[in-house]
């Protein structure tokens, strides 16, 4: 069978026989699709846009119009997309889960337990650009749910979409699984992980000196009872060195 896309926009194939899971777009249809697309892009740069100028400015001083400047639109481009500011927050949270989520599932699909713990918190040797100003947003978005009870709830219905799925992916690859029982729960276990992450995290952007991401890897090999990896053990005393 070939591809429809080979033949999507070709009458001359449309409804053969051979060629019956073709279809053809109207050019109605085929506007609405470009209409779509332009919005979806148009959202993306205002969620880009979002990001830097809330790191930059900070949540509560930033404004939309900065928003839309930073993105090269007006205001109302950003109203047409969201409500105001919390659901700007509250997207840029979703965008972040749904492609950690995506990376995670591609990445650890079908691996042990092992593979998993490794892959996902794999020691890095230090923090990107992007990932800092993602730690920089998490700050700003914290403390702006912490006083506003709307986005509180918001941000913890992602984060339990970040958890549940960490925790089913943990039970997927073995986890708790008969004979190698763990204490704590997947759930449990995928808070901890999170915790881990994201604090060990904010102090190696603030202090990298001290601070090294591979600590997190470290303590989770330690809680899975794992070998650890991440740090070049100490040769034993009257070992010769390698």
């Amino acid at each position: 069978m070939r591809d429809t896309c080979e033949y999507a926009d070709t009458s001359q194939y449309v409804k053969t026989v051979e060629y019956s899971h073709t279809q053809w777009y109207s050019p109605l249809m085929t506007e609405r699709l470009n209409r779509q697309a332009k919005k979806n892009q148009t959202r993306a740069r205002l969620l880009d846009a979002a990001a830097e100028v809330f790191a930059k400015r900070g949540f509560e001083t930033a404004t939309l119009d900065e928003v839309a400047a930073a993105a090269g639109y007006t205001k109302g481009a950003v109203y047409s997309n969201f409500a105001n500011k919390t659901e700007l927050l509250i997207a840029l949270i979703e965008r972040r889960v749904e492609v950690q989520s995506a990376e995670y599932t591609v990445r650890f699909q079908g691996r042990d337990i092992d593979s998993v713990t490794r892959g996902l918190l794999e020691p890095a040797d230090s923090i990107d650009d992007g990932e800092k100003q993602f730690l920089m947003l998490f700050a700003e978005f914290w403390l702006h749910a912490m006083r506003d009870e709307r986005t509180r709830t918001l941000m913890s219905d992602q984060y339990e979409v970040a958890r549940t799925f960490v925790a089913g992916m943990l039970i997927a690859s073995g986890y708790g699984k008969p004979g190698q029982e763990q204490k704590l729960g997947a759930r449990d276990m995928a808070i901890v992980i999170e915790a881990l992450g994201t604090g060990i995290a904010l102090q190696a952007a603030l202090d990298p000196e001290h601070v090294r991401l591979g600590l997190v890897a470290d303590v989770l090999g330690e809680l899975l009872r794992l070998p650890l990896a991440s740090v070049a053990q100490p040769a034993a005393e009257g070992a010769p060195a390698e």
